[in-house]
C-alpha cells in the first residue's frame, strides 16, 4: 500500500516539473548583403528597443563542437529594433554547421534567450547561402 502511494506521489511530482514557455525562442538567420543577418522576431514587440548580448556561437567540427570566439571585446549590449539585422562581423564565418544562442533584454528588462541552428555554405562564386 505504501509503495503505491509513493509511486503515485512521485508521478504527480514529476508530471508537474516542466517549463511553462520555451527555453529558447527562434532567432532568424538569413544572408543579406553577403553577410549573415540575425533578427529577433517582430511579433509582440510593440516597437520596443532590445538589448542584445554577446552571442554564444558553436561550430561543429567532425563529431564535436567548438566555441567560436570574437576577435574583439564585445561585452556591452547592442541596441536594436525588432526585425533589425544584427551583423556580428567580428566572427570569421566559414562554411559549416552552427548553433548560435544569445540573451535579449526588452525595454521592461525582461530577459529572453534566442537560438538558431543552421548550416552555412558557399556557392561557386564564394558567396554564403
Amino acid at each position: 500500500m505504501n509503495i503505491k502511494v509513493l509511486y503515485l506521489g512521485l508521478a504527480i511530482f514529476l508530471s508537474g516539473c516542466h517549463l511553462e514557455r520555451p527555453f529558447y525562442h527562434p532567432l532568424s538567420v538569413r544572408v543579406e548583403q553577403g553577410k549573415l543577418c540575425f533578427t529577433v522576431p517582430e511579433e509582440n514587440s510593440h516597437n520596443n528597443i532590445f538589448k542584445v548580448g554577446t552571442p554564444y556561437i558553436s561550430l561543429r567540427n567532425g563529431n564535436s563542437w567548438e566555441t567560436v570566439n570574437f576577435s574583439t571585446n564585445t561585452t556591452s549590449y547592442l541596441e536594436i529594433k525588432p526585425g533589425e539585422c544584427i551583423f556580428w562581423d567580428e566572427v570569421k564565418w566559414q562554411p559549416g554547421e552552427y548553433d548560435v544562442a544569445v540573451k535579449v533584454k526588452s525595454a521592461n528588462s525582461q530577459q529572453e534567450r534566442y537560438a538558431a541552428h543552421f548550416i552555412l555554405q558557399k556557392n561557386k562564386q564564394g558567396h554564403f547561402f
